[in-house]
């Protein structure tokens, strides 16, 4: 399931209507796959040709990159020939490719994407890297924390970070809900791990 952020999901919904290079940046475990799933899911009827995510997190070599992209679209390309041949599979194509943990190839990224928002005007990317990839047309948001209440009390189940407590918890004890008794440690447990969804 997923849990809250209206807020953030309006914002980068925003800057995909603003932009057509959009990275979500942040720390490790502050939500910026689910986040972007989540607007991608969105937004799926808006490009003719679809959206693609294209994980990257167990890459190693940045030469690579292109193909990891081209064997998701489904696209036959020749090895090393792979960045002019998915420019011409994409040329004429109305697509959003979702180029999920970049940060460990941001080079690589950045020279697909440079490449393919040059030459494909129906091609848009969604990002998620640590760091942004750095080129021109880039538009960067940082994704927070969850928020998380300043104490217990009557509102503490509006906050994203109890509610995304709440909901993972019952997963594993059905049974449990926010009480008096228990709400000030729900709250201590969420500001101690600032709000980082992986973490909670």
């Amino acid at each position: 399931s997923f849990v809250g952020r209206q807020q953030e999901i309006a914002t980068v919904l925003l800057l995909l209507n603003r932009a057509r290079l959009v990275t979500l940046t942040g720390a490790g475990g502050s939500g910026k796959t689910r986040l972007a799933v989540r607007v991608a899911a969105d937004v799926v009827d808006a490009y003719r040709d679809g959206v693609w995510l294209v994980d990257l997190a167990t890459l190693t070599d940045g030469a690579h990159v292109p193909q990891a992209v081209a064997s998701v679209l489904g696209a036959r390309v020749e090895a090393g020939r792979s960045v002019p041949a998915l420019t011409d599979y994409l040329r004429f194509k109305n697509v959003l490719l979702l180029l999920d943990n970049c940060e460990h190839l941001v080079e690589a990224c950045a020279e697909l994407a440079y490449g393919l928002l040059r030459t494909c005007a129906g091609v848009h990317v969604l990002a998620t890297s640590r760091e942004p990839l750095g080129i021109a047309g880039e538009m960067r948001w940082r994704v927070p924390p969850l928020a998380v209440p300043d104490s217990a009390g009557v509102c503490v189940v509006d906050a994203d970070s109890v509610r995304l407590f709440l909901d993972r918890a019952t997963a594993i004890a059905p049974d449990l809900r926010l009480t008096e008794q228990n709400s000030a440690a729900v709250v201590e447990i969420c500001r101690r791990l600032d709000g980082m969804p992986l973490a909670i």
